[in-house]
């Protein structure tokens, strides 16, 4: 059989076909990260994050392999995501000062958690469950983020940014939650006192807080 025939035809898909693919494979990651942002991965099914994605579970399987497998390309991809949000100025901080360093990737990773609540609600639905996932989740994703970010904290203490009389550990969590929470809180809030947290004037002034609580006014 020629290399053109048919025992070779697999090698050789047409591009809409392998566009077809990527599309339907970045439809059902996108899903995923709506259906397990909202009900959990104990509570999102198959069959729901296929009827999002507007395909079938067949799909699923054939992209990811297994919902678990979906799930973890849902957090690495989120994570990700994140990382490149928080440094997506970095090419502008040579010519900022140390401070405005700080607040400029506060702002970024406040923004981020406005924009994907879904991640820490993922998050916390897997911290609540205390199983294979969370250690999972900790062990490839959640110590890295720590320790960069104390590490970055570090330094800002070092310049003063941050009081030092606090434990670096302490200030990554206060941060870390500041900058969450309101967000994973956000449909209460609306329903209690009828403010969007989603709006961006409400993030602006939640970054603008966050800034006062936790970074000093001048470098020394």
């Amino acid at each position: 059989m020629t290399a053109g025939g048919p025992a070779h035809a697999g090698r050789f898909r047409s591009g809409r076909a392998v566009m077809k693919e990527d599309n339907t494979k970045a439809k059902l990651l996108k899903a995923a990260i709506s259906v397990f942002g909202t009900h959990g991965f104990n509570g999102g099914s198959v069959r729901q994050i296929a009827s999002v994605a507007d395909t079938n579970i067949g799909a699923i399987k054939y992209h990811y392999g297994s919902k678990e497998n979906l799930w973890k390309e849902a957090i690495t991809h989120l994570f990700e995501a994140m990382g490149a949000h928080i440094m997506r100025d970095m090419h502008a901080w040579p010519g900022m000062t140390a401070r405005e360093r700080v607040i400029n990737s506060t702002r970024n990773y406040i923004q981020f958690c406005a924009q994907y609540p879904e991640l820490n609600r993922m998050i916390l639905s897997e911290t609540i469950q205390d199983g294979d996932r969370m250690r999972w989740l900790a062990t490839n994703h959640v110590k890295l983020f720590i320790e960069r970010s104390a590490e970055w904290m570090a330094i800002a203490q070092d310049n003063g940014i941050y009081p030092k009389d606090i434990s670096v550990l302490n200030l990554v969590f206060i941060s870390m939650s500041v900058s969450q929470y309101l967000f994973l809180m956000a449909p209460l809030v609306e329903h209690a006192v009828g403010i969007d947290l989603f709006d961006e004037v409400e993030i602006e002034k939640h970054v603008e807080a966050v800034v006062k609580l936790l970074v000093k006014d001048a470098e020394g």
